[in-house]
């Protein structure tokens, strides 16, 4: 299936009745550790497709630790929803477990007709908030505007997002493809689910209330972000090397995830966060972590989906600046990361799964319309 014909499918979903059940594809399970990591050791090797590179250091971590040879791929959201239900309609499953971006896509359709499994160990359940638990979470990141610090000594450029719809910044904003981006898709449905946060953001830049024109504020500001030249790339490194790179005079701002702020050191970029942008700086960014169904080598998934739950296996999306976040209380926390997870979530939006999968096709349209015809 072509990614645009997956695309499709994805937008067909929206129109299915979402979560039929209670809690699709669930699964929690006492765990004897000691018994998992035999058969784990037993079955000798696991194959996951993960959104993050970083997936080749945590496979190779839990290699050391166990001696269950990984096979890691990273792969983008549209990519492996079509090789999993390729594969598990075909009976010919290659992959145990997933890490997995599109939190819609995955309550509508990868959860409910049981192509996916969300399991969770038992014996994490006081460290692994009861949000995060179903379907797991394993990882949160911040995806946040940024902005060219070199460019900008005095500090962050727009403080309400607004802004971003003046003259000023006409096609000097940049975000991953709507299209493409399933998290920026539902970021864009939680903004005109919640119209309340954008009227008043207006109100306190402009002093002024909204005219609003369109459905309601999260509309109106989608339409005039579009219409204001937006323009979209296919990563977020991209976006952070047209934003970061250095000798800038007027460089545009973007969003991306805080993983790229690595790149101040790897590429010599001048990176910042938009820090005290109103009325939120992005969304809470989360990367589920799940069992695909006739998984080949279900207990060495099982053991691997508890592993990135510990400190040890997030620690290559969490040490040395990496920008993500365990949902383990118990994880390494970076200072170097600005904070806390219970810093950032007050300054973020965190994405509504389901009211974003009703509205993604008239997302996807009104991107079309106002965004691509600029």
């Amino acid at each position: 299936m072509a990614r645009s014909a997956l695309f499709v499918l994805i937008l067909l979903t929206a129109f299915s009745p979402l979560l039929a059940q209670a809690k699709p594809g669930y699964m929690e399970e006492e765990l004897n550790l000691d018994a998992l990591v035999k058969a784990a050791k037993a079955e000798g090797e696991l194959v996951v497709y993960w959104t993050s590179s970083r997936i080749t250091v945590a496979a190779k971590n839990f290699e050391a630790k166990y001696g269950i040879k990984v096979k890691g791929t990273k792969m983008a959201d549209p990519e492996q929803a079509e090789r999993v239900i390729r594969e598990v309609d075909s009976g010919k499953v290659q992959v145990d477990a997933i890490g997995f971006e599109d939190g819609p896509f995955l309550e509508a359709k990868l959860l409910p007709d049981g192509y996916v499994t969300s399991w969770f160990p038992k014996d994490l359940a006081s460290k692994i908030a009861k949000d995060d638990q179903y379907p797991l979470v394993y990882q949160w990141q911040p995806r946040v505007f940024a902005y060219n610090a070199e460019a900008y000594p005095k500090g962050n450029p727009i403080t309400n997002l607004w802004q971003l719809t003046e003259p000023k910044w006409k096609g000097k904003v940049i975000v991953r493809d709507p299209a493409l981006t399933p998290a920026n898709l539902a970021f864009f449905a939680t903004i005109v689910g919640q119209p309340e946060a954008m009227a008043a953001a207006y109100k306190e830049l402009y002093g002024k209330a909204l005219a609003v024109k369109e459905r309601n504020a999260g509309w109106e500001f989608l339409r005039r972000l579009f219409e204001n030249g937006l323009l979209t790339m296919n990563s977020d490194g991209d976006i952070g090397d047209a934003v970061g790179a250095a000798g800038q005079k007027d460089p545009p701002v973007g969003m991306i995830t805080m993983t790229k702020m690595r790149d101040n050191v790897d590429k010599n970029l001048k990176l910042a966060t938009c820090q005290g942008l109103k009325p939120f700086m992005g969304y809470a960014l989360p990367t589920y972590a799940l069992l695909v169904k006739n998984a080949p080598h279900p207990n060495a998934a099982k053991l691997f989906l508890r592993y990135v739950c510990t400190p040890e296996g997030i620690a290559p999306w969490t040490v040395d600046n990496m920008g993500g976040y365990s949902s383990n209380v118990e994880a390494f926390v970076n200072p170097a990361n600005e904070g806390s997870w219970q810093v950032w979530l007050p300054k973020l939006l965190r994405l509504d799964n389901k009211g974003a999968m009703k509205l993604r096709q008239d997302i996807l349209d009104f991107w079309l319309l106002y965004g691509k015809a600029n």
